[in-house]
C-alpha cells in the first residue's frame, strides 16, 4: 500500500514539474503544491524505509525498485539541466557556510546504508551550491572545462557503458584511434608510425610527455632506475604548471 502511494505521489510530482506558470501568484501556488508533495513523499519514504538496493537473497547491484530508481534518475537529470540553464542567475562562486563545512568535514564513517534518494539530496544540498565556479560563464580565473549539455549527456552515457579503452576490439578503441587520426591531420603530424592516447586533461598529458621523453633518453630506465642514468635537465618558464 505504501509503495503504491509512493508511486502515485512521485508521478504527481513529476507531472507538476512541467505545469506552466504565468505570473508570480501562480508560481507561488505551484511552489507550495510542490513542497507539499515533496513533504508527503519524504514522510512516506521514511516510514516505509524503502531502499532501492534492499534485497533478500538477490545479490545483484541492480535496484529492486526500478520505477522509483527511474524517477530519481529523471529528477537528477532535470536538476542538472536546470543548473546549466539557470547558471547565469547565480553567483560565480560563494563561500561554504561554517555549518555546512563542519557538516562535511565532521561527517562520521557511515555504519549503515542510505537510500539513493538521500545520497542525491545530500549532493544537492552540500555539493552543488559550493563548487569552484568553473562552469559559470563569468569564471575568468583560469582555463578549465565548462559544464555543458553535451558534457552531461556524454558523462551519463560513459558511466552507462563504463568502457575501458585499454585494449581488445570494441567501439571505444576504434573511436579513440579515429580521433587520434583527426588530431594528426589537424596538427600536420606525419602519417607513418603515428600513434597516440586520449587522456583526461592537459595535466596528465604533460606528465605522459615527460615520461615519454625520459624513456627516449633513458632507454633502460625501468631496469636501471633513475640513479644509474645520466642526469636530465628540463627547461621551462616561470609559468610552468604545478603538475610539472
Amino acid at each position: 500500500m505504501e509503495r503504491s502511494k509512493l508511486y502515485q505521489l512521485t508521478d504527481e510530482a513529476s507531472k507538476k514539474l512541467y505545469e506552466p506558470v504565468n505570473d508570480i501568484e501562480s508560481l507561488n501556488q505551484w511552489r507550495k503544491q510542490m513542497i507539499n508533495l515533496i513533504d508527503e513523499i519524504s514522510e512516506l519514504k521514511l516510514s516505509s524505509s524503502i531502499d532501492l538496493n534492499e534485497t533478500n537473497n538477490n545479490r545483484s547491484l541492480d535496484p529492486t525498485d526500478w520505477l522509483t530508481a527511474r524517477h530519481i534518475a529523471h529528477q537528477m537529470l532535470d536538476t542538472c539541466l536546470e543548473s546549466i540553464q539557470s547558471v547565469r542567475n547565480r553567483p560565480v562562486w560563494q563561500p561554504i557556510p561554517i555549518e555546512i563545512r563542519a557538516s562535511i568535514e565532521q561527517e562520521p564513517l557511515p555504519e549503515h546504508s542510505q537510500t539513493l534518494s538521500n545520497v542525491c539530496q545530500h549532493v544537492l544540498n552540500y555539493v552543488f551550491p559550493y563548487t569552484r565556479g568553473n562552469t559559470h560563464p563569468r569564471f575568468w580565473g583560469w582555463v578549465m572545462g565548462e559544464g555543458t549539455l553535451g558534457g552531461i549527456l556524454a558523462e551519463m552515457m560513459m558511466a552507462t557503458t563504463n568502457i575501458n579503452a585499454g585494449g581488445c576490439t570494441h567501439s571505444a578503441v576504434l573511436i579513440e584511434r579515429t580521433v587520434i587520426q583527426w588530431m594528426r591531420q589537424l596538427f600536420g603530424f606525419p602519417e607513418s608510425n603515428d600513434s597516440g592516447i586520449i587522456v583526461s586533461g592537459t595535466s596528465i598529458a604533460s606528465v605522459i610527455c615527460l615520461a615519454t621523453a625520459r624513456r627516449k633518453f633513458l632507454t633502460n630506465v625501468r631496469q636501471d632506475g633513475m640513479i644509474n642514468g645520466p642526469r636530465l635537465i628540463i627547461y621551462a618558464s616561470t609559468e610552468i604548471h604545478v603538475c610539472i
